[in-house]
């Protein structure tokens, strides 16, 4: 198999692909299984994200397992997964966890999922300890091997520097909604100036959740496409890794899986990346803004004073 995989170098000097499968949303077991050994055996996928609250973590295990199986080394293998608020007191619990359903010894990144600590708001009771604390314990598995990089997801930069005052480990990720219609590059560009690099989440989009699917339908989009010869998916990975964000998409079509891995061989031009910039909307297609609970009332935990 020709190697395609291309790298970012993160600010210990570690490498970490700049593609990897997302594996968020509920597929059945035995189907996110075959996708996984797919993706890592025959199309060469070298990156896996995950996170505990997607509660796949055991399936993953078990398709990890097949992998090594058939001949795929561990060290060549990039493995990413999160800590939900609910362990945010116990980090280190968190990641063996973690660690015990994926039947692997270390992470290479293990992210804050989400930049705020635990809350009871039915009795608006603060029940976690604050990202400082919480980071102090990331720094603590870091240190002891559990996981080879660390990091943080969801958090803008006001929250960051917040973060770095009290941090003796710098972060080595950002994960975050970035897409041609949700740039960030501002956001991008300060923490990098930081040492912390950027993995973009719904990086074509997600229609399921908030988006209207414009993103497809673009003309810009589409005539930068037509003249590569791909699809306008492969553009919006393309484009984020031309600028060095690693892209995280999701799929269970073989082909597609086969197509956005390939994102990484398309060159886009100036002019290209010119035109892309200007279609920035600022539009969130995992907007907690507009997410509801099971009751209908607004759901607290996904403000947007912390999105």
């Amino acid at each position: 198999m020709t190697e395609l995989n291309k790298y970012i170098e993160l600010n210990n000097g570690n490498k970490m692909p700049l593609i990897g499968y997302g594996t968020f949303s509920g597929e059945e077991e035995k189907e996110l299984h075959d996708c996984i050994v797919h993706a890592i055996v025959d199309l060469g996928y070298r990156h896996l994200d995950t996170a505990k609250v997607y509660l796949n973590e055991e399936v993953i295990g078990g398709a990890l397992q097949e992998c090594f199986e058939k001949g795929i080394k561990r060290e060549d293998l990039f493995i990413t997964s999160k800590v939900w608020k609910d362990d945010y007191h116990d980090v280190e619990s968190a990641i063996k966890e973690s660690l015990r359903k994926l039947q692997l010894e270390y992470l290479d990144l293990y992210l804050v999922h989400w930049m705020v600590t635990d809350i009871d708001w039915k009795n608006l009771d603060i029940k976690g300890p604050t990202m400082q604390e919480t980071w102090k314990q990331m720094e603590r598995i870091y240190e002891n091997g559990l996981s080879k990089n660390i990091g943080i997801s969801n958090c803008p930069a006001m929250m960051y520097l917040d973060l770095l005052a009290g941090a003796k480990i710098k972060p080595q990720v950002n994960q975050i909604e970035t897409n041609p219609h949700l740039q960030q590059k501002a956001l991008i560009e300060f923490t990098r100036k930081f040492g912390t690099e950027t993995t973009a989440y719904a990086p074509i989009g997600a229609q399921k959740f908030t988006g209207d699917g414009s993103l497809f339908d673009n003309e810009d989009l589409k005539a930068i496409a037509d003249k590569h010869g791909v699809t306008v998916p492969q553009i919006c990975l393309a484009w984020n890794i031309n600028r060095g964000v690693v892209v995280i998409p999701k799929s269970t079509n073989k082909d597609r899986m086969k197509a956005n891995f390939e994102a990484l061989s398309i060159t886009l031009g100036e002019d290209e990346m010119a035109t892309i910039a200007k279609l920035d909307k600022n539009e969130r297609f995992f907007d907690p803004a507009k997410w509801e609970n099971e009751t209908g009332e607004e759901d607290w935990d996904n403000s947007p004073i912390w999105a």
